[in-house]
């Protein structure tokens, strides 16, 4: 993530997110976070863990630099990270090493620029996904400003001992014993056809990309992202619009179902995308390196499926009976996915087209999922070769589907290091796949940023989809 701080005091910049306090709070919120100091490794059988050796840490890389670029300049091209005067390589959610990180994969990447004469801070945070995902994210950075605000505090009233900021003690918990102990609970074994949508047929190709070390498997997913054309998109999607929607596909809902904004907005997405895939010039994709492994892989491109898939990451801490999972940190996300048919994207974007499809989306994101998550580990351990297909070449059959995030219940707006909230968070367009991640605005701006990644192709198809842009007020195409 990038979290962008504007300096709002010209008079104060040498007191603006003061270097020595990030860079110390940092180290001291490490403490609570030993496992972003831990080594990528694989045991016997290829599954990858983190190893955390107290005599030998893996610690962060941690850059605090300077650029003569003007905060302002940020600003007038729309927080383009991808115009950021940064190394940003290897720093995001595929494990690869940086440049500075000596051939090590980092379980965590910090970089912080300074714009000219200190007029705004862009605050780069980096974290594995396999490590941990958004909700323990955003709780370390949360947790890294908070640090922050009581070592300032505690310097500026070092005399006055009554009025002095306690640091709140939290409990964070890291130990994978929480999740594997789910496993003991399963009691079913799961249906045929969900092992098979879960599972890959293993070959010669994905076992090996199983054994591969840990650095090297990043390097090969990151070598295949190389190969695709793609382009990033910011929507702002404004609350009064989209509850307006929300309110509209309602009325076509089961009496007693209410549909989120995230079912509205994912459902939506979905469409438009399906669409854009459909309406993007034919026999582009039959000529990339993707598609040539791919058919490598068995898989045709001329295949015509009968529904597209849309994918979303569902937190499991809301859908296990256990104690301790609120305070777990590591990644609790299993991503499943709905089928949309393709009879029903082809009609015109209605209500009543709208409301079946998030009922799917809803189902899928209210249904108890533990003995799923539980099941799908035991599978997924003992299959590392299907591990790795899934996260080099996608599951299987799936020529169409969406990924989706969604960001924006956390608290991100709330990662104050002392100088103030920042102005703008934007998650870093480096991810793999197509895919929707939807965060939360500034709260004095309200609503919802969808950050999508497509081909350039079907960008353009979504940007002329005129129900899609009836629901956005601007956007900013940024590659």
């Amino acid at each position: 993530m990038g979290y962008w701080y504007k300096n709002g005091n010209s008079n104060l910049s040498d007191g603006f997110m003061p270097p020595k306090l990030l860079h110390d709070a940092f180290y001291r919120a490490l403490q609570d976070f030993p496992i972003l100091a831990g080594h990528m490794k694989t045991d016997n059988y290829s599954r990858m863990y983190v190893d955390v050796n107290k005599d030998g840490l893996n610690m962060p890389v941690y850059t605090d630099t300077t650029c003569d670029m003007d905060y302002s300049d940020m600003e007038k091209i729309g927080f383009n990270l991808t115009k950021v005067p940064i190394d940003l390589y290897g720093t995001y959610g595929v494990p690869v090493p940086s440049k500075l990180s000596n051939g090590k994969i980092k379980p965590a990447n910090i970089r912080i620029l300074r714009f000219k004469n200190n007029s705004g801070v862009l605050v780069y945070s980096s974290i594995l996904h396999c490590v941990t995902d958004g909700y323990g994210y955003v709780h370390f950075m949360n947790c890294w400003a908070e640090v922050a605000r009581w070592m300032q505090q505690q310097q500026q009233q070092s005399n006055d001992v009554d009025n002095k900021m306690q640091l709140t003690e939290h409990e964070y918990i890291h130990d994978r014993a929480i999740p594997n102990g789910l496993r003991s609970n399963k009691t079913t074994a799961l249906s045929a056809s969900t092992v098979n949508s879960i599972l890959n047929d293993s070959n010669v190709i994905s076992r090996w990309i199983a054994g591969l070390s840990p650095e090297k498997r990043g390097w090969l997913i990151k070598k295949r992202e190389k190969g695709n054309d793609s382009t990033i998109c910011f929507f702002h999607i404004p609350s009064n619009r989209i509850e307006d929607l929300r309110s509209s596909v309602q009325k076509h809902a089961p009496l007693d179902v209410k549909y989120t904004i995230n079912d509205i907005l994912t459902t939506y997405l979905g469409i438009v995308v399906a669409q854009a895939k459909q309406n993007a010039k034919a026999g582009k994709e039959s000529k990339s390196h993707a598609a040539a492994i791919s058919k490598l892989f068995g898989r045709r491109n001329d295949e015509t499926p009968a529904e597209f898939d849309v994918l979303i990451n569902i937190n499991m801490r809301s859908h296990v009976n256990h104690p301790d999972t609120k305070n777990y940190m590591g990644n609790m996300l299993i991503g499943k996915s709905t089928g949309f048919p393709y009879d029903l994207i082809r009609k015109e974007t209605t209500d009543e087209v709208l409301a079946p499809l998030a009922q799917k989306i809803h189902e899928l994101a209210s249904e108890p999922h533990g003995e799923y998550y539980a099941q799908r580990g035991f599978l997924l351990d003992n299959r590392p070769d299907n591990l790795a297909y899934n996260k080099f070449f996608g599951r299987k059959g799936k020529k169409g589907m969406l990924i989706t995030s969604n960001h924006s219940r956390f608290a991100h707006y709330e990662v104050d290091f002392g100088s103030g909230a920042p102005a703008i968070v934007r998650h870093v367009p480096l991810t793999v796949g197509t895919y929707a991640y939807i965060m939360p605005t500034n709260p004095k701006l309200g609503g919802y940023e969808v950050e999508l990644k497509l081909t350039p192709d079907e960008m353009d198809s979504v940007i002329q989809n005129t129900n899609w842009m009836n629901l956005v007020d601007s956007y900013e195409r940024c590659s």
